[in-house]
């Protein structure tokens, strides 16, 4: 039995020393959290001042922007939008000037209008070309569109050709003005595409036209 006695007393004080001896761990300490990403998102007009609106969802939650300059945060990917509020034009220069900067100017489009089964402009449509010059030179453009239309008179196959005879018109005076024919894509219509909507057979002036975008 002393025997016994001594050898739980040695297991014991193997089992003390083997604690003693043993490395301390500290405490785990929590894993810190990245912050939180906030997006800020805010309604813009265009140039010429017309304005669209903006929808936003997230969570489950969409919310839509309809007033110049409102905007909104979406404080995390799982959290819903804010609620929306008007944001300084200046405080919209400071945080978004230098991406604004880089963006293209907006496309400008142009309606020119023609006389009755012909390829010839009215004078009023002759007065806004300069307009067109204008837009070309600022956006240093090369790329325009010159898409021709017809009313409803005619058949469709002869109103394609003279869409294009249109288009070629105003084509050609861009030319004449030092546009490369490289950077124009022209093509007809016809009757397909109308402005005011008419049955067949009407003289509608105002889908005798030729549509000039710059971009």
């Amino acid at each position: 039995m002393t025997v016994h006695r001594r050898s739980f007393a040695a297991m014991g004080l193997a089992l003390l020393l083997a604690t003693g001896c043993a490395p301390k761990h500290a405490p785990l300490q929590p894993v810190p959290q990245p912050p939180a990403t906030q997006n800020l998102i805010v309604l813009l007009p265009d140039d010429d001042g017309t304005l669209g609106k903006v929808t936003v969802t997230n969570a489950g939650v969409s919310r839509v922007l309809v007033e110049s300059y409102s905007g909104l945060r979406v404080e995390r990917p799982d959290a819903p939008p804010g609620t929306p509020f008007q944001v300084d034009p200046v405080e919209v220069k400071r945080i978004f000037g230098s991406t604004l900067d880089l963006l293209p100017a907006a496309e400008a489009s142009f309606t020119l209008y023609f006389l009755l089964d012909s390829p010839t402009m009215t004078p009023e449509s002759e007065a806004r070309l300069p307009d067109i010059f204008k837009a070309i030179q600022e956006r240093h453009s090369t790329d325009i569109e010159v898409i021709g239309h017809t009313d409803t008179t005619g058949t469709a196959e002869s109103n394609i050709e003279l869409g294009m005879r249109r288009a070629h018109a105003v084509a050609e005076i861009l030319r004449s003005r030092g546009m490369d024919p490289a950077n124009m894509s022209v093509t007809s219509h016809g009757e397909s595409d109308l402005l005011v909507p008419t049955a067949k057979g009407v003289p509608e002036p105002k889908n005798r036209r030729v549509e000039v975008i710059v971009r």
